[in-house]
């Protein structure tokens, strides 16, 4: 009896052990859960807590550069405007100042004989004495001669003045209603007109009619006009008239013989 009840006490206390095992492996399973589970969140929490940190930061700087690159672009447009303003100002400029016409011509026949060598004291003197009253020889003297064209086949006609200028030209073909061309020419294209000294010395000016042209030779001014005559012919006026010699400024170079093409 007393045996039955040790052996039966015996496995009350091993139960009872194991339970209490069982219980602490438990509590220390879920001790070990929630350190782990603790420390995850905390761990989690701070690197969330970095992340918004960061995005935070991220935002901020963009942000700024937002307001840095609006500044950028209001100085940009700004200076886009200025320019714009600065362009257009230069146009009305350019429009105003830039000579045109009979002065853009006069301008470039100038700045050529600069070029040339000519002395600058010279071409002042010659503008200046272009506002003297002219001596010129009598009544102006008109002549006609007829342009060659691609298919002449005769002798050259041209006119002849004071015996020292030879004006030849020649001008395109007029066509019939059936398109063939004609033996004469059509004023209604630009016409060349040649100048040639008895020296040999050539002159050429191209352009539609009517044309005018000026040349100096052995001191004296020749002026010639040119315009349509009748069919096959063009008119040639001219007319001489005293050219300024040493009247100039000092150093100035006198006329002379030699021809000093105007045109």
């Amino acid at each position: 009896m007393s045996l039955g009840y040790s052996s039966f006490g015996d496995t009350r206390r091993r139960r009872r052990r194991q339970f209490y095992w069982r219980l602490i492996r438990a509590l220390f399973v879920l001790l070990v859960v929630v350190v782990v589970g603790g420390y995850g969140y905390q761990v989690g929490v701070s690197a969330d807590q970095a992340r918004t940190e960061k995005l935070e930061a991220d935002l901020t700087r963009f942000q700024d550069n937002n307001l840095d690159l609006r500044d950028q672009l209001a100085q940009i447009a700004q200076r886009s405007s200025q320019a714009d303003r600065a362009l257009e100002e230069l146009r009305q400029r350019y429009t105003e100042d830039v000579p045109k016409g009979e002065l853009a011509n006069l301008v470039d026949r100038v700045e050529a004989q600069l070029q040339a060598g000519v002395d600058p004291a010279r071409l002042a003197f010659l503008i200046d004495a272009a506002a003297t009253p002219a001596s010129c020889d009598g009544q102006p003297v008109t002549k006609r001669f007829m342009p060659r064209t691609p298919i002449s086949t005769g002798p050259v006609s041209f006119v002849r003045f004071d015996d020292r200028i030879t004006v030849t030209g020649t001008g395109q073909s007029a066509r019939n209603p059936e398109g063939l061309a004609e033996a004469w020419y059509d004023p209604t294209y630009p016409i060349r007109l040649e100048f040639r000294t008895l020296d040999g010395a050539v002159t050429s000016v191209e352009g539609a009619l009517p044309l005018n042209h000026g040349m100096v030779v052995d001191g004296r001014e020749y002026r010639f006009s040119v315009v349509a005559g009748e069919q096959w012919f063009v008119e040639v006026t001219e007319q001489s008239c005293a050219f300024p010699q040493d009247a100039g400024p000092e150093g100035a170079e006198p006329a002379g013989s030699r021809d000093n093409s105007l045109g």
